[in-house]
């Protein structure tokens, strides 16, 4: 097929994408099948360009967590656990539905912004901003880390689709799901304080607010939130509030330290929405009639969601410096859902056709050319990257794993140690771990004398290495070594990390030889 031929193909083939989804009656599942493959192309990139090495730390303390479920954690809410535990109850652990449950939050997320976008702008609208979010690193980079940040995605994307179908109509479902999904929110991450009090202080200023408040809809939402609440609570009474405390350490140094914090955090917001505010300016070149429109709309409810789009960002800096507590523009990860809308509601703003091409072209061409970086990417990190302990528990683990099997039958029962090297190593024997740092260790030894264990501690830390020989102290089967573990990526060497692991056999070890 000769180039003009090949070039001809590529064009039919995307008019049809777009007669598809603007086909009234193909345009959901067109819209649900290009989600679809936008994950699958992003579980691609993140499987090729991290291939190096292990998971994060995020994902296989989440792991961890979601092998013991309960209503709170030392760091965080529950609610990432909880759904790491559903998921991998459906599919088998591994690194690569790892990063398929990431990606498939966020075209999870993506698709809830489409339909809550549907419902105030045109379709060529509504897809136009469905390919811009796709130009915020929070909605493929970032979130390709299953953690507590990237729960959130769906949950405040979820509640302000509820909150604003409550505010525009009476009834009990909305206001009810939007205090379910706000109260699951706060029980992915505390952070979610800013969306409650962001649909909260919208409501106040919006001149509907005697009509809302009059309502049963924010009483409604008030009592599902607390009662989805309610168990988290108890658990912090019950546990002396530790995610509170683990909180309160991301003070700022000073007056001085948490100015610059918050500007930074300011213009990191900017910074990360930057390609989608310059690409939508290119493309529409609105008018400043426009531009002021859509700043302060007409319409109510636009006005209520650029209140509220506004407020999720702003909001936190003249709390963070009242109060003194760091912030950092990660944190905006889910609250950037409305963007489209403001951007583009405006009846002063037209998309036609040949703009959403161009945006839908340039959206899917910069997905496709990502993915043919990844192997320049794993390569990269491969080489120029030195490798933390953690980063190669794979490796440590099939070690471990090979010497057990040699002295007895029964499986691992724990693992314990530096807490990211412990937790990393244990989700690849898929089995529990413990860290020193918050471990009893009278009830640690007893516990490794009782089932076995394996003791885990990068050579360099004689901290780790001090704590390990106090617990494996007069254990009467005892097997130590020291490792060196490497990577090898297309023939290419990699960092090599050092490693010392402990193994306390079980009483009932076989003696194998």
């Amino acid at each position: 097929m000769t180039s003009i031929a090949t070039s001809r193909a590529r064009l039919s083939l995307i008019a049809r994408w777009i007669d598809a989804l603007l086909d009234p009656k193909r345009q959901e599942r067109t819209v649900i099948l290009s989600l679809a493959v936008y994950a699958a192309i992003w579980t691609a990139y993140r499987t090729i360009a991290t291939w190096p090495r292990d998971l994060h730390a995020d994902e296989t303390e989440l792991y961890a967590w979601s092998q013991h479920l309960a209503f709170g954690t030392d760091k965080h809410p529950p609610f990432s656990a909880w759904v790491a535990r559903a998921w991998f109850s459906v599919v088998p652990v591994s690194d690569l539905t790892f990063h398929l449950l990431a990606t498939v939050n966020i075209a999870v997320t993506l698709y809830i912004a489409w339909r809550t976008m549907r419902r105030y702008m045109t379709a060529e609208k509504a897809l136009f901003g469905l390919a811009t979010l796709t130009l915020i690193p929070f909605f493929n980079f970032i979130a390709l880390k299953y953690n507590a940040n990237a729960v959130l995605l769906p949950l405040w994307a979820l509640t302000i689709h509820g909150f604003l179908r409550a505010f525009e109509q009476r009834g009990w479902l909305w206001p009810t799901l939007a205090g379910v999904f706000a109260g699951a929110s706060m029980l992915g991450k505390y952070w979610s304080i800013v969306l409650v009090g962001s649909l909260g202080l919208a409501a106040l200023l919006d001149r509907r607010r005697a009509r809302f408040f009059a309502s049963p809809a924010p009483w409604l939402m008030i009592v599902a939130g607390g009662l989805v609440l309610a168990p988290h609570v108890a658990w912090l009474v019950e546990h002396r509030f530790p995610t509170f405390a683990y909180a309160a350490a991301r003070e700022a140094d000073g007056l001085g330290h948490n100015a610059l914090d918050t500007l930074r955090y300011l213009a990191g917001c900017v910074g990360y929405a930057a390609l989608a505010l310059i690409a939508t300016w290119l493309l529409l070149r609105p008018s400043r009639a426009a531009l002021i429109e859509s700043v302060w709309p007409a319409d109510p409810q636009r006005r209520l969601i650029v209140t509220i789009q506004v407020l999720m960002i702003v909001a936190p800096a003249p709390v963070a410096l009242v109060t003194g507590i760091r912030i950092v523009p990660l944190w905006t990860m889910p609250a950037w859902t409305l963007l489209p809308i403001v951007l583009l509601s405006s009846p002063l703003i037209a998309v036609g056709r040949d703009a959403l091409r161009r945006m839908l072209i340039g959206a899917a061409a910069l997905a496709l050319t990502i993915l043919a970086a990844a192997p320049g990417v794993a390569v990269a990190i491969h080489s120029s990257s030195p490798p933390e302990p953690f980063e190669y528990a794979s490796l440590l683990a099939d070690d471990i794993a090979r010497v057990w099997q040699r002295h007895t039958d029964r499986p691992i029962a724990l693992v314990a140690g530096e807490t990211v090297l412990a937790q990393n190593t244990a989700y690849y024997l898929r089995t529990d771990s413990r860290a020193f740092a918050t471990a009893d260790l009278a009830t640690l030894k007893a516990d490794a004398a009782a089932r076995g264990a394996a003791l885990v501690c990068p050579a360099a830390d004689q901290s780790c290495l001090s704590v390990a020989e106090q617990i494996v102290a007069a254990q009467p089967q005892i097997l130590r070594s020291k490792v060196w573990l490497s990577r090898p990526l297309l023939g290419i060497a990699g960092g090599t990390v050092q490693d010392v692991f402990f193994l306390v056999l079980p009483p009932s070890a076989t003696g194998k030889t």
